[in-house]
């Protein structure tokens, strides 16, 4: 059975506008956004998928104060964050965050203490990179 979607995923909240690569308001891409209303069903599904595990990273990046990015690494995706001079790669996916390190291997990131936890751990893991 399929699912019934609203026509986009936009919720009039738009900051591609303003330079960010992934929009605040509905967590899609620039390209994304440009290229909407030519995917076909299947291309937006794909897109409407990844949304659940982006949101919580640009919540990430708005509290640290910096832009989300996303890569792609090892056929996954990843959110960018640049902080201090440091490249953060986060993922989300089944209710764990990890933080790639520069080896490939994935960092687990406690999500007990809710935000404020992750924020921390994150400022710990910089601290001790420098």
């Amino acid at each position: 059975m399929a699912t019934q979607r609203p026509d986009s995923p936009c919720i009039a909240r738009c900051t591609t506008a303003v330079g960010d690569n992934v929009c605040r308001g509905c967590g899609r891409s620039f390209a994304e956004i440009s290229n909407w209303c030519f995917m076909d069903g299947t291309e937006r599904e794909q897109v409407w998928q990844t949304l659940p595990q982006r949101m919580p990273l640009l919540e990430i990046a708005e509290r640290l104060g910096v832009l989300l990015d996303l890569q792609v690494q090892d056929g996954l995706e990843w959110g960018v964050l640049r902080l201090d001079g440091r490249t953060l790669m986060l993922r989300l996916n089944a209710g764990q965050l990890a933080l790639r390190l520069p080896d490939g291997r994935g960092l687990p990131i406690g999500l007990e203490q809710g935000l404020d936890g992750v924020l921390a751990q994150l400022s710990q893991y910089i601290a001790l990179a420098n």
